[in-house]
């Protein structure tokens, strides 16, 4: 899909549905690439060390992507309807295997990457609030990986709020598989699914 396709069918995803932050300032589209490529260089330096085993530098990425997701937010989203009708124990307990789930599914896909280059094609408002960086990584075994990373200015700084390749929002897509799991088995169901995930990421890791 050509970039300016790519572009448009990113701005049709239902990415207003994100909560909004009534604290959260305007976001600037050139401090968000800078954010971005920095978080970025960071990571790929970590995954490129010699220093440590594989899965010590995905530990070490987890707790840099920890630092610049917002996790919490990401959570309630994708949580969807159920969010409201769940117990504060629940709640807890989703929120906590939730990041851990996303922390691990990101480590082990840049844990993948060895000497691709990152660069920061494009930045541009999108929506009140925030900001969207279209970024590729160069892979030589194929086309560039194109993604989009939607992101928003805090009280506690800039934070990443979705990611989005060939158009498709993650959190949407997790959005919805949620709640067709939530329609089957219920919250606790959701909660020991991705127990159950992250028991095998750890696994495979080990």
């Amino acid at each position: 899909m050509h970039l300016r396709n790519w572009l448009m069918a990113l701005v049709l995803v239902g990415l207003t549905a994100l909560p909004h932050d009534a604290a959260a300032q305007k976001t600037s589209p050139d401090e968000a690439a800078t954010f971005l490529n920095g978080l970025a260089q960071e990571a790929f330096a970590v995954l490129g060390s010699t220093t440590g085993n594989l899965d010590q530098r995905e530990t070490k990425v987890r707790v840099l992507l920890r630092q610049y997701f917002d996790l919490p937010l990401i959570g309630r989203f994708v949580m969807g309807r159920a969010w409201r009708k769940a117990s504060a124990e629940q709640k807890s307990e989703y929120q906590r295997i939730f990041a851990e789930y996303v922390l691990r599914t990101y480590s082990r896909r840049l844990g993948g990457y060895a000497g691709e280059k990152f660069t920061v094609v494009k930045a541009e408002p999108i929506g009140k609030k925030d900001a969207i960086v279209i970024t590729e990584i160069s892979r030589p075994s194929g086309p560039p990986l194109v993604a989009g990373w939607r992101i928003r200015t805090s009280d506690k700084g800039m934070r990443i709020l979705d990611v989005m390749v060939q158009g498709i929002s993650m959190a949407a897509t997790q959005r919805s598989e949620f709640a067709a799991l939530i329609s089957r088995q219920g919250v606790d169901g959701l909660i020991e699914t991705l127990r159950m995930q992250v028991t095998k990421f750890a696994a495979r890791s080990s």
